[in-house]
């Protein structure tokens, strides 16, 4: 944080979300819901990836790599260019700059939704919790179709009927849908 003072708020999951066996359950429903709906965090805002050597072979790091590599528009989930991605990579411990984050990038920059929940389906991508798995591996299921939805023509459409000007439109809507509006 130091060398990026311009951040003032910062999510890490794990402090976060309430956590083990421990929580009453209003946290308990408070759990569920984020996990259903966290990874929208990681398909928009700007996230620090902390690399180590088992990075490459766990769920949740490899879902929030290709999240954060990934830009919202009116045609879906798509590869964000080098230039519009989120994430940045320091390796830890035994890992080091220009081979682990290098694979990661070449490993998730291009993947498409169905790839990705091909790839993350895999035995050998491993997770503490199978249920976390099948949830978010649901979420990408849909979140194409979702994105679609909301950046496409119905949804610019309900933006004008609630008064939105098509200038004032939000990023992600692209040329056609904002001429259609």
């Amino acid at each position: 944080l130091e060398a990026h003072p311009h951040i003032s708020q910062v999510w890490i999951d794990y402090a976060c979300m309430p956590q083990g066996e421990r929580r009453t359950p209003a946290e308990g429903v408070l759990f569920k819901h984020m996990l259903r709906n966290v990874n929208l965090l990681y398909v928009g805002m700007p996230t620090l990836l902390l690399v180590d050597i088992s990075y490459l072979s766990r769920f949740w790091t490899q879902f929030e790599a290709w999240l954060s590599m990934r830009e919202c528009r009116s045609s879906g989930l798509l590869a964000a260019g080098a230039s519009r991605q989120r994430c940045v990579m320091v390796c830890l411990h035994n890992a080091t700059m220009g081979n682990e984050d290098v694979k990661l990038r070449q490993m998730w920059a291009d993947v498409t939704p169905t790839a990705a929940h091909e790839l993350l389906s895999k035995p050998d991508v491993t997770v503490t919790n199978q249920s976390d798995k099948v949830t978010q591996l649901e979420k990408i299921a849909t979140l194409d179709d979702e994105v679609r939805a909301a950046l496409g023509e119905s949804g610019a459409a309900s933006l004008r009927a609630d008064g939105v000007s098509a200038a004032a439109l939000p990023l992600g809507f692209e040329w056609d849908v904002l001429a259609a509006a």
